[in-house]
């Protein structure tokens, strides 16, 4: 069947997937192997064919680090005394480090885009992206600490346990679904262009999904303080007046205003769990801005769907605490690689579900095949080394006019 349109049908025997002792290695290893195979390939390290360690377990030493919650170093001395492994076939966390450093970060973005494709492909194969699917932009933070003049990339947020400073990446997520994936990942400077972060990432997304929703968070991100506290106004006059729910035309800068809305709805959720009086009228409200005409979409049926939006936040959550190795690095080709590479074995986690789910004949909507954990672990502990190109072959330039775009984010930004 190979080369027709009914090869998707079959699964071909992965080699060596008997053990010596008569066992065979668990599902999740052959499935993990598998996707390793069909994306690693496209991710670059900037070596030449003299280098001695080979790719899949260059980056299986940083799929280690994030597994033990660490960094590089200490993942590569520790992988060292996996029994499958000899003293030359672990690099040291400073020579992955070093290779990884030369990348830009539009090559970072390209070698990932190839790399989660393959992913994306197997999605639609079996039929799991939505007709109209639900995505969540946001932009999330990863603290940083340190001289926060070393890099233009290192911005101020919001206080946390000892640091004021992070790097921040604006993130694509599909949302509202039993296989949510991460469609694109891009490393900001300037949240001011986020609009055209936006346009960009969107563009990218529809190559693979029909969106029929966007949803984006109500704070300062995406919004400026005076719409904000223009909002603000209006739910303390909803409050007073005792309003369940209400809407008006509103247009941020140059929209119009006649096809843009704020929207004012009662948050039961809010009240239930305050243990005692609003602070402020308005606390008991939750707002939304929309084009969605009000008259078409009730308020009470928007503060459902957009409670979906809260999909991408679990997905950071997931991300920086089961994918991401930590990194005291002021490089930003470097951070971007770390960030890209963590969302990339979540959208591996996603995918493995799906062909597990598959093989057994179980709806996800019941539950995860495989924790995070065990596929995470399940790399880390597999004996093949997959022999992996050291720089990938030739790929059709799907996302060259993307990139060329004179609209496109840039280095140059």
């Amino acid at each position: 069947m190979q080369g027709t349109k009914l090869e998707h049908w079959f699964r071909g025997p992965t080699p060596d997937t008997i053990a010596t002792d008569g066992e065979g290695f668990p599902p999740v290893q052959v499935i993990a192997r598998e996707l390793r195979s069909k994306t690693f390939k496209y991710l670059r390290l900037k070596r030449d064919d003299s280098t001695e360690v080979t790719k899949d377990p260059s980056l299986r030493v940083l799929i280690a680090a994030a597994n033990g919650n660490g960094f590089v170093n200490d993942a590569a001395k520790n992988l060292k005394y996996k029994p499958f492994y000899d003293d030359g076939d672990i690099p040291t966390g400073q020579n992955l480090t070093h290779h990884l450093r030369k990348s830009s970060r539009e090559s970072v973005m390209r070698m990932f885009r190839e790399a989660n494709e393959q992913l994306f492909k197997i999605a639609a194969r079996y039929d799991y992206f939505p007709e109209d699917a639900e995505v969540a932009i946001d932009i999330t933070h990863w603290p940083f600490y340190g001289d926060s003049e070393s890099d233009e990339y290192i911005r101020r947020t919001k206080p946390g346990r000892n640091y004021s400073w992070a790097w921040k990446y604006i993130t694509l997520a599909v949302v509202g679904t039993d296989t949510p994936l991460i469609l694109v990942v891009l490393l900001v400077r300037d949240k001011s262009k986020a609009s055209k972060y936006i346009r960009w990432m969107l563009r990218l997304s529809r190559q693979h999904v029909d969106i029929g929703r966007v949803y984006l968070d109500a704070g300062t991100e995406f919004y400026n303080s005076d719409t904000i506290s223009t909002i603000k106004h209006f739910l303390n006059g909803m409050a007073r007046t005792d309003l369940r729910s209400s809407y008006y035309s509103y247009g941020v800068g140059n929209l119009d205003e006649d096809s843009y809305y704020a929207v004012g709805l009662e948050s039961d959720k809010t009240v239930k769990l305050r243990n005692s009086g609003a602070n402020e009228p308005m606390d008991d409200y939750t707002y939304f801005y929309t084009n969605l005409h009000p008259e078409e979409v009730p308020p009470e049926e928007l503060g459902k769907a957009y409670r979906r939006r809260w999909g991408i936040e679990t997905d950071f959550r997931k991300i920086k605490r089961d994918f991401l190795a930590k990194s005291g690095s002021k490089n930003p080709a470097l951070r971007a690689f770390y960030f890209n590479f963590a969302a990339h074995p979540f959208n591996i986690w996603t995918v493995t579900n799906i062909l597990r789910a598959e093989e057994t004949g179980e709806d996800l909507s019941e539950g995860k095949q495989v924790t995070a954990g065990e596929l995470m672990q399940a790399i880390e502990d597999d004996p093949r080394d997959l022999q992996i190109p050291t720089e990938p072959p030739k790929t059709r330039q799907v996302f060259e006019d993307i990139f060329d775009a004179d609209w496109a984010p840039s280095d140059a930004d």
